[in-house]
């Protein structure tokens, strides 16, 4: 009998592992198949604005932290104004959607993170035995498919509040910025 152990990872690690490794991999597996629902740029475009959406938030929620702690830090609202040269305008803007995207994909991580506790069950000692199926549930593909709606609207109204020569730009600068693969 062929078994695979798991590492002694929590729950919660071993989720978090899992969906990184299938938001990484399977795009990469998926664009070489014929018929793809996303070509390679799109995977690309959604992974770098994923990025780009989370670390917005990411930064305004430390931001918000520093301002009540003894030493407040006002460079933190202006990290990626600073680096990807935006104006004010579009800067806030960035802001406020990247806060909006992170609550309206928090409930659907979550739901990724029930599907891979599930799975994991599954597999007593995290041992995958003989016969067993082993393949991804197919619920994480259509929990894929939401998080890339998701982000791909919350690109177009970022690139809708912004002048199109600016969001070019901008745009280029994510893509060298986040867009580097391994």
């Amino acid at each position: 009998m062929r078994t695979f152990r798991f590492s002694r990872f929590s729950p919660a690690a071993f989720a978090l592992v899992l969906v990184v490794t299938f938001c990484i991999k399977t795009p990469h597996l998926k664009a070489q198949q014929v018929g793809s629902s996303l070509i390679s740029g799109d995977r690309l475009n959604r992974d770098v604005y994923r990025v780009l959406f989370r670390q917005a938030a990411l930064y305004q929620k430390l931001a918000d932290e520093a301002e009540v702690s003894d030493k407040p830090k006002p460079y933190l609202r202006h990290i990626l104004a600073t680096r990807f040269e935006l104006s004010d305008d579009d800067n806030a803007t960035l802001d406020r959607l990247s806060i909006s995207y992170q609550k309206e994909i928090d409930p659907i991580q979550k739901q990724v993170v029930e599907v891979v506790q599930r799975f994991h069950a599954r597999f007593p000692s995290g041992i995958i035995g003989q016969g067993m199926d082993a393949n991804p549930p197919s619920e994480l593909t259509v929990l894929e498919r939401q998080e890339d709606v998701v982000t791909f609207r919350y690109r177009d109204l970022l690139r809708n509040s912004m002048r199109e020569e600016a969001f070019q730009k901008f745009h280029a600068k994510i893509l060298e910025q986040f867009g580097k693969r391994p």
